[in-house]
């Protein structure tokens, strides 16, 4: 097999629409590792002097546990998006991009009033309409601008990284495994060199010092998936994989740790998740009806697990100190706001998810069908 062997071979455990059952479970465990960190972090902050289940928020938050969700959602990213990328059809670029903005911006434009509303106006805190169209562009932490909802920032890290998949896509690249862990290496290093500055400091990275390090993870599960496929890596991009694999396991966390202490490192908690990626695609793949639809709703799960729980959270917060309401169990808190998150996506899934899903299959049906000069065949009519 040569470095840049085709890897769109279809993959074991796949589903109804050609889904990876086990990725769709990894997407349900990042997706519900961040309700979790968020729903304890903040019931606990609210509650009352008897409040039960505090080791519930101190593990969340000594692991960063909505960190980890998030790197498993960028490792899958990386995992599922290149193979998508097809450049021998027509049209190959306009119809990603066309697929994947429809894919990202429907529900997130749903979430948007809905976290304004949560996390801002029921405070009384000013969020006008100059922020909530910047927010519509999805460019607000590039513009300086306050984001409706804290997790908006990952989804910006998603546009970065088809960004770059089109990039190498159109310099022939992103389906070359030793090119691929070339690039992933030398983004590490960035990152690196970097965050060195911030570390004397004693200080985290920012947004723009962690792309490198996010778009080298998302490559690294590029390299995975093509580890995956057919007769697997050839040996330089194999020991590129390794290297890269040694790096977010052991030697940054580790140097992670040494500078800025174990308790919340980002480096520490991003090993975890490489771990339980690696764990999930490659020694337990989970594969069950459940975990088949919580992955599938895991995206509005992530949108909107804050406009859920921020109204209950400003309830809470206005009972008295001693109540039953502030004091308790934070596994309750927990229970009840997954429940309810998982009811409002299921519904944001079924009408905004899936029919943006659509029109984008269908756009870029179009656009390849112009590109290839074949005019759309019309759509049988239907006796009534």
């Amino acid at each position: 097999m040569s470095a840049g062997t085709d890897i769109r071979t279809p993959a074991s455990g796949e589903g109804a629409g050609g889904r990876l059952r086990s990725i769709d479970a990894l997407r349900a465990i990042a997706a519900l590792l961040v309700v979790w960190l968020h729903v304890t972090e903040s019931f606990a902050a609210a509650g009352g002097p008897a409040l039960g289940g505090r080791a519930l928020a101190d593990a969340a938050w000594a692991l960063d546990l909505g960190r980890v969700g998030v790197v498993v959602f960028f490792l899958i990213s990386g995992f599922v998006i290149p193979p998508s990328l097809d450049m021998s059809r027509p049209a190959p670029l306009a119809s990603f991009a066309v697929k994947r903005l429809l894919r990202i911006y429907p529900a997130y434009w749903l979430s948007i009033p809905l976290s304004a509303f949560a996390a801002w106006w029921l405070w009384d805190r000013p969020f006008g309409a100059a922020e909530l169209l910047v927010n519509a562009t999805l460019l607000q932490d590039m513009l300086g601008v306050p984001a409706a909802s804290g997790v908006y920032w990952t989804l910006l890290v998603e546009l970065a990284f088809y960004a770059l998949c089109m990039l190498l896509a159109w310099g022939g690249s992103l389906h070359h495994a030793q090119r691929i862990g070339a690039i992933a290496l030398a983004l590490a290093g960035l990152h690196l060199a970097i965050v060195f500055g911030f570390w004397l400091d004693g200080a985290g990275g920012t947004l723009l010092a962690l792309l490198p390090f996010h778009l080298s993870l998302m490559l690294t599960g590029s390299l995975c998936r093509q580890a995956q496929s057919g007769p697997g890596l050839p040996i330089v991009p194999r020991r590129m994989l390794r290297a890269l694999l040694l790096f977010f396991l052991v030697v940054f966390p580790a140097g992670a740790a040494w500078a800025l202490g174990p308790a919340h490192n980002y480096a520490v908690s991003s090993a975890l998740g490489v771990a339980i990626f690696l764990a999930g695609t490659r020694l337990i793949r989970i594969e069950s009806r459940l975990s088949d639809w919580l992955g599938r709703i895991s995206y509005s799960i992530y949108l909107f697990h804050m406009p859920v729980f921020y109204p209950l959270l400003w309830w809470v917060t206005r009972q008295p100190l001693d109540s039953a309401w502030r004091n308790q169990h934070l596994a309750i808190w927990f229970m009840a706001v997954l429940a309810a998150t998982l009811l409002v996506a299921e519904l944001a899934y079924r009408f905004v998810e899936r029919p943006g899903m659509r029109l984008g299959q269908r756009w870029a049906r179009r656009l390849q069908q112009r590109k290839a000069g074949v005019l759309p065949t019309a759509r049988p009519r239907v006796a009534v």
